[in-house]
């Protein structure tokens, strides 16, 4: 479970990377939700925005599925993130103050702006290519 990401961006990366492993063939969404063991429809809308934002590519019919739209390379970490859940993780109070900024900081305000800079600056650099090389599980 990731502390970070929401759940709609969690499940957003772990199907970016599942596709950008099986490059070689068309992936579908009940085989996705299957390996990677999550709801069916809420995977399913979040594909959706996927392919509405260009990251990854469907093609319907008997042969259709998913592929990434570009080179694992190309897409940066940030813009799964962003795509799913918008930028407020990279620009909101950590507590979910709404009055909170740099005039009138919360108690945390300072100490997570460096936080939220590093996740910022790790999101914009890390590729789904750099991830698939890793050794882990999706």
């Amino acid at each position: 479970m990731s502390v970070l990401l929401s759940k709609t961006a969690e499940y957003g990366v772990r199907a970016v990377l599942y596709i950008g492993r099986n490059q070689s063939k068309r992936v579908t969404t009940k085989d996705m939700a299957k390996d990677l063991k999550v709801p069916f429809h809420f995977l399913a809308k979040v594909i959706q925005k996927l392919v509405k934002f260009g990251i990854i590519h469907s093609k319907r019919g008997k042969n259709g599925g998913f592929v990434l739209k570009k080179p694992p390379e190309k897409i940066k970490l940030i813009d799964i993130v962003v795509a799913l859940d918008g930028d407020e993780l990279l620009k909101n109070c950590v507590l979910g103050l709404p009055n909170c900024s740099d005039k009138k900081p919360c108690p945390v305000h300072d100490y997570w702006r460096g936080i939220r800079e590093e996740i910022k600056q790790m999101l914009s650099q890390k590729t789904v290519a750099e991830l698939l090389t890793g050794e882990f599980k999706i």
